[in-house]
């Protein structure tokens, strides 16, 4: 299937980069010398200052305030596809921020729910700044087959089914079974359609750049998609005041860059972000944000994924470093990890809410699990 392209806010590229296929078949965003030259001149000059005045009686007169609520109606059926979290959050329009540590799967939580959202109709744009679209859709398609073999083995207790991990599937390890390959690629192409875009594989992409084709989409498309920022930490610094900004004000600057345009777009954008190491062996607090204090003021709702062994009573306790290090490296060995989604702050209801995830590592699958309080 051709990928639904969007316009290309840059003038054409100097050259094409590496990539996965045709280099022709893929929307190049790497602007020539005379845009970068424009770029660096317009962020030389002093910023503007943009803000609304608003008086209460012309915001409820004019009936701004029946249009802000049709509006906000109409995101009430949006949902992440994760049964527990839909339960229990609301996905209103909004900044939301997930974190976790290294290698604990927040990617993979966001691309499936980029999958899922897309599945039930509503529109995705996922900005993957590491991950390529091989490696993304080689996920998607893992998840596929898992959920077949799952489905075989509820209705007669045992599956023949194969169960390639993306791993298998991008080393071209299917060729047994092509027919069922290609089933897995008909089924997921039909069930997500041209509703997922992804916009892979560039680490020079700033805070602006995502706004600009987030607005070249939505002209294009005529929707409003779910934003995914995959992630927070590799979004290339933007020039202020004509220099490039020490780690905490570039991320200051990204998150509420990012929050404005979610805020002026009515959108509904989730940014993952990583962790401090210090805070890798006790439960995840704002702290554990790294640069926190823009995250923690920011963001709409904060969500942290953490392995749910370090509910155990040792973590509560100072020292036994040895001990706490081999009961998370055997919680990380587990073929399907035990992962509580815990929210830190929600201004769309109850925060401090966790829930349970059983993370299937080598089919890139989360399956939500009852609720703990």
């Amino acid at each position: 299937m051709a990928e639904n392209k969007i316009p290309n806010p840059f003038p054409p590229p100097l050259a094409p980069g590496p990539e996965y296929g045709n280099p022709e078949d893929t929307q190049q965003i790497v602007p020539d010398r005379k845009a970068v030259a424009s770029a660096k001149k317009k962020q030389e000059q002093p910023r503007k200052r943009t803000a609304s005045a608003t008086y209460a009686a012309n915001y409820f007169s004019s009936g701004q305030f029946d249009k802000d609520v049709k509006a906000y109606q109409g995101c009430a059926s949006r949902t992440t596809g994760y049964a527990n979290l839909d339960s229990e959050q609301p996905f209103y329009p909004g900044l939301y921020c997930l974190g976790a540590i290294s290698s604990l799967g927040k990617t993979t939580f966001a691309h499936q729910m980029a999958d899922q959202v897309a599945a039930t109709g509503g529109n995705v744009l996922y900005f993957s700044l590491e991950q390529s679209r091989f490696e993304l859709f080689s996920k998607s398609l893992a998840r596929g087959f898992a959920k077949t073999f799952m489905d075989d083995m509820k209705v007669n207790g045992s599956s023949q089914y194969p169960t390639p991990s993306s791993i298998d599937i991008r080393r071209g390890l299917t060729t047994d079974y092509p027919d069922k390959m290609a089933a897995q690629i008909d089924d997921y192409t039909k069930t997500v359609g041209d509703r997922l875009c992804v916009i892979d594989g560039s680490f020079s992409l700033t805070v602006e750049d995502i706004r600009d084709l987030t607005v070249a989409y939505m002209k294009q498309m005529g929707t409003s998609p779910v934003v995914i920022v995959d992630y927070l930490q590799i979004i290339a610094p933007s020039l202020i005041n004509g220099r490039i900004p020490d780690t905490k004000t570039s991320i200051d600057h990204i998150v509420h860059t990012m929050k404005v345009m979610q805020r002026d777009l009515n959108l509904s954008v989730l940014l993952i972000s990583s962790l401090n190491r210090q805070n890798y062996m006790t439960p995840i607090d704002f702290e554990s944000f790294k640069e926190s204090g823009g995250i923690e003021y920011t963001a709409d709702v904060m969500w942290g994924l953490q392995l749910a062994v370090l509910n155990d009573e040792i973590f509560s306790k100072e020292g036994k470093i040895k001990e706490k290090r081999e009961k998370i490296k055997e919680a990380k060995a587990r073929p399907r990890r035990e992962i509580d989604l815990v929210c830190l702050k929600n201004r769309y209801g109850v925060s401090n809410y966790t829930l349970s995830f059983r993370y299937a590592t080598a089919w890139d699958y989360f399956m939500p699990q009852a609720q703990h309080s």
